[in-house]
């Protein structure tokens, strides 16, 4: 847990000190100063320059310190407009000072190798010593409307409003201001972190959190330093207000420039897409989205369901956003009958009444504010778009106008969401400015208005069923499968010996041991053996190849021993000829494959017509232990149809990994399919997700094949890797 209590010296300082302050507005010091005072800053401004000071000169009409050993004892806030090599000494003499906050701009820290990285960590003990704030190096600096604070090196300041945004990139933040501006959208606070030396994004989240001026929170994210304290920050703001976030470096190409810009690894997709899904976070695919997601967030009421209306004035745009919703949570509900029945009185006969409602290619603004009262008053309707293209015979202005008043009149005492599409461009731009002025968000294509409601429907959901807490391993306990602490035994024992990976029997017993559902298994080294753990196990049984655990290979051949393997085998000359049948041939095939003898398992009650499927776990960098769930075999990753997770599990996390899959239709009987048990289907996972917090020495695990089906769910080959 972060040890920051309060950014408010740094996001809200009573008191600026500009460090190599200057008149010249090509330089950094120069641009700050020249913004602060731009801004309309009401606090106390003290700009540090040693040879403006020595010539008696000013600076943007306040008189310069010739060094920070000169401020006063504690200013708020200091910027240090200088370059690395000056900038550590500059810091130190700030935390002589009491200073609470600094901000570093300068780069060539971390991302630029080993002195760097060594400078910005004695940057982090000075800072850290002094109890200091410190955002950044790197760092473009921040801006809060609501004190009039911009203390950074962007050109502009936005106008008051209620988004905030926080980047890792200070171009992003660059551009971001400049769009904000180009819109006239408001905005509560911009905050570049930089390389994030003590300040990161789980404290600037928190701090977003509790800013009464911020209703929306934007983020642009490269990579997390703590993600378990990430995750925390998030689950706390998301129960009040949306965060949506960017995730960069998710190719290895990107991941490649994360590190090369900020000097950190990028960390797995599946990791972060897992962290935001759980966290409640939007997460944004691309910086168009992101842009028209704020709108949307930022201006709309979230809707009472998933009902989407189009009101049109052309078929084929009409169709368009009929596409993008059923690629969506959204529905296209029929009008109820007695809204059909106002539509019908005040559109044209040959209009189209269904949704999407085609008002048809000469309707005006009066047709428009017709239908849009009619369709607000639906209760099946949700949430409204509003279509227009300049035809001949349209009327753009007005029409926006018309929108405008049915959304925020007497026609929507709901508060029904609106949102609009003029398409065009000359002939519809004082109709979107119109809009955008009024709060409504309006897009230049149907697919981007679809998605932003349907964000919009997605959020007011997650609300809704926002999960508790993840339990504990100690509160797993008491409601799920036995936990016997011989699994950590077993684990620590192999880390002992300096085993790289267990498999076989012994990685069976550790899960066994961790209250996964195994199947009864021994080791047979002969024909012999074999036919005796048949008996004691109970016939039928099946035969699988086993290998020497951690030695040469071993993980490539037990592998193929998966798939080299007998079942239901009922009697001692099966059994026999099944051991002989898999050892002679292995001898062939891979004589470097250390062949122990063959596991011997049982096949009683073990489904015979089900699914074999794959569970395990991984250990991100960033984030810990990372589930996935699939399909057995490669097919399955290849085509993309795996679902992951972070550690701990709560029960609705579970339940979300099965049926975000492609193929859980089959599993509750399509097709033909076999009927799982989803109650063991989500044990199965929350077990394994006990194990990956509880044996921290295992860097991973794979429980394959997981046999499922009407019978129950039984794990039948287990491989654990210790790191």
């Amino acid at each position: 847990m972060s040890q920051i209590q309060s950014l408010a010296a740094l996001l809200s300082p009573a008191s600026v000190a500009v460090v190599g302050a200057s008149r010249s507005r090509s330089k950094v010091g120069g641009m700050v100063l020249a913004n602060l005072v731009a801004a309309g800053y009401r606090g106390g401004v003290h700009p540090v320059n040693p040879a403006a000071a020595l010539a008696g000169e000013t600076l943007a009409g306040l008189t310069p310190l010739a060094s920070s050993e000169m401020l006063p004892e504690g200013v708020d806030l200091a910027v240090v407009c200088l370059p690395r090599a000056q900038a550590l000494a500059e810091v130190e003499a700030l935390a002589a000072r009491g200073v609470r906050a600094a901000i570093v701009l300068a780069a060539g820290f971390r991302e630029t190798g080993r002195q760097g990285f060594l400078a910005e960590q004695e940057l982090t003990r000075i800072a850290e010593r002094a109890g200091m704030l410190l955002l950044g190096p790197n760092s473009l600096g921040l801006i809060n409307t609501a004190c009039n604070l911009n203390v950074s090196f962007a050109a502009g300041h936005p106008k008051p409003g209620g988004v905030s945004f926080f980047s890792q990139s200070g171009a992003m933040c660059v551009s971001v201001l400049d769009w904000a501006m180009s819109l006239g959208l408001g905005f509560a606070k911009f905050v570049s972190l930089g390389n994030k030396a003590r300040l990161n994004e789980a404290d600037v989240l928190r701090a977003l959190g509790d800013d009464p001026d911020t209703k929306v929170i934007l983020g642009y994210c490269e990579s997390v330093e703590d993600g378990q304290e990430f995750l925390a920050a998030a689950r706390e703001v998301t129960a009040k207000k949306p965060v949506l976030m960017l995730k960069a470096g998710i190719t290895p190409a990107g991941a490649r420039a994360v590190s090369a810009h900020t000097g950190s690894a990028s960390g797995s997709p599946a990791a972060y897409r897992a962290a935001f899904r759980q966290a409640g976070i939007v997460h944004v695919e691309e910086m168009a989205s992101l842009f028209g997601l704020a709108e949307a967030f930022a201006s709309l009421p979230l809707p009472g369901g998933p009902g989407l209306a189009i009101l049109t004035n052309a078929g084929g745009p009409g169709v368009l956003a009929a596409d993008a919703c059923a690629r969506t949570s959204l529905t296209l509900p029929r009008p109820a009958a007695a809204t059909l029945a106002s539509l019908g009185e005040v559109l044209p006969g040959f209009a189209s009444l269904y949704n999407p409602v085609d008002a048809l290619g000469d309707a005006g603004a009066a047709r428009y504010r017709s239908a849009l009262s009619i369709l607000l008053s639906d209760p099946q309707i949700h949430s409204l778009l509003v279509l227009l293209t300049p035809t001949a015979k349209s009327e753009p202005l007005k029409t926006a106008r018309a929108v405008i008043e049915a959304a925020k009149g007497p026609d929507n005492p709901q508060a029904k969401p609106v949102a609009a599409c003029f398409m065009g461009g000359t002939l519809v731009a004082p109709a979107r400015e119109a809009l955008l002025a009024a709060s409504i968000p309006c897009y230049d294509f149907p697919e981007a208005a679809v998605e932003a409601l349907s964000a919009l429907h997605d959020q007011q959901v997650w609300l809704r069923g926002r999960p508790a807490p993840p339990m504990s391993c100690e509160a797993q306990d008491a409601c799920d499968a036995p936990w016997d602490d011989e699994a950590v035994a077993i684990v620590e024992a192999a880390h002992a010996q300096g085993l790289l990976e267990l498999g076989g029997v012994t990685a069976l017993e550790a899960a066994h041991a961790a209250g996964l559902p195994v199947l009864t298994t021994g080791l047979a080294r002969t024909s012999r053996e074999a036919v005796r753990l048949a008996r004691e196990i109970g016939l039928p049984v099946s035969l699988r190849l086993a290998v020497r655990e951690g030695g040469p290979g071993a993980a490539l051949a037990l592998r193929e021993s998966e798939a080299a393997r007998f079942g239901l085998l009922a009697d001692d000359d099966a059994v026999r000829g099944a051991f002989l049948a898999l050892t002679s041939r292995a001898a062939r095939t891979r004589p470097d494959a250390s062949v122990t003898g063959c596991l011997v398992q049982a096949a009683a009650g073990a489904p015979r017509n089900g699914f074999e499927l794959v569970a395990g776990f991984t250990r991100d960098a960033q984030f810990g232990p990372l589930l996935s769930f699939g399909l057995a075999g490669v097919g399955s990753e290849l085509l993309g149809d795996v679902s992951y997770r972070l550690a701990p599990l709560t029960p609705g996390d579970a339940r979300e990994m099965l049926r975000e899959m492609r193929f859980y239709p089959l599993l509750r009987g399509a097709c033909g399919g076999a009927v799982v048990s989803l109650a063991a289907l989500e044990r199965l996972l929350l077990a394994v997700a006990r194990l990956a917090l509880r044996a921290p020495r295992l860097a991973g695990a794979q429980f394959a094949p997981v046999l499922a089906g009407p019978e129950g769910v039984f794990i039948a080959g287990a491989r654990l890797t210790l790191g």
